[in-house]
């Protein structure tokens, strides 16, 4: 093979590998939606809380909301019937199909979730980098721990997003020990791009919020926030 030959391989390989890059990146940065679903114990029932976040560049259309019980061994038989039913209908179809097991909850199309902290109504809008919070939801159920409460977010795109219902307690807080203090300090500046340049290092700039956070013993917790202009500025 020739240096010219070569050469011609190598720059239609990396070119290729560029705008695969390009495609894929601009994938991740679309239309991406992350949930987080919480449970947490009142009285006899379970107080089921779900947050929707949108992590991508793009807007997304959140169609509906599904709740069920999921049973042990579930996920490889909806594996096993996806693939069956992949070569018969396509991937089109398929993913926009949830399988779910009673007892289970659906919401979509024109449909208004609230409760005392506010209402969602579907279809409904997310807009990029923002969280959508659903009502709570109040279920029961017995201590059978083949079943485990999951979530799914359905999207105008016809993706659907799943998440398993935690149990709040799983986050365990930050124990403060007595004479022990926590302490952050960072800059916010809030002024746009047109005003950082026509500033001239004069006024406006950004502004230095220290927060700390002290134990003073017998379960009294202390802490206080400090907000000065910048050095920087």
């Amino acid at each position: 093979m020739s240096w010219t030959t070569a050469l011609a391989v190598f720059g239609a390989s990396t070119g290729a590998v560029g705008v695969a890059w390009q495609v894929w990146s601009h994938w991740l940065t679309g239309g991406r939606v992350q949930v987080l679903a919480l449970r947490e114990r009142r009285d006899d029932r379970w107080a089921i809380s779900t947050s929707v976040i949108n992590v991508g560049r793009q807007d997304v259309t959140v169609l509906g909301y599904t709740l069920w019980l999921d049973r042990g061994g579930m996920r490889w038989k909806r594996f096993k019937w996806k693939v069956r039913m992949l070569r018969r209908f396509g991937l089109a179809h398929v993913r926009r199909i949830l399988l779910t097991l009673p007892p289970s909850l659906s919401f979509t199309g024109e449909a208004c979730l609230r409760d005392e902290q506010g209402s969602v109504r579907f279809p409904t809008v997310l807009r990029a980098g923002s969280t959508l919070r659903m009502p709570h939801i109040m279920l029961d159920w017995s201590s059978n721990r083949n079943l485990r409460p999951r979530v799914a977010i359905h999207l105008g795109s016809g993706k659907i997003v799943q998440g398993e219902v935690l149990s709040a307690d799983a986050f365990e807080p930050m124990d403060i020990e007595a004479d022990y203090r926590v302490h952050a300090d960072f800059e916010v500046d809030v002024r746009s791009d047109e005003q950082i340049r026509e500033a001239n290092g004069t006024g406006g700039g950004p502004i230095r919020v220290s927060t700390s956070v002290r134990n003073r013993g017998t379960d009294q917790v202390h802490v206080s926030t400090h907000i000065e202009p910048s050095d920087a500025a």
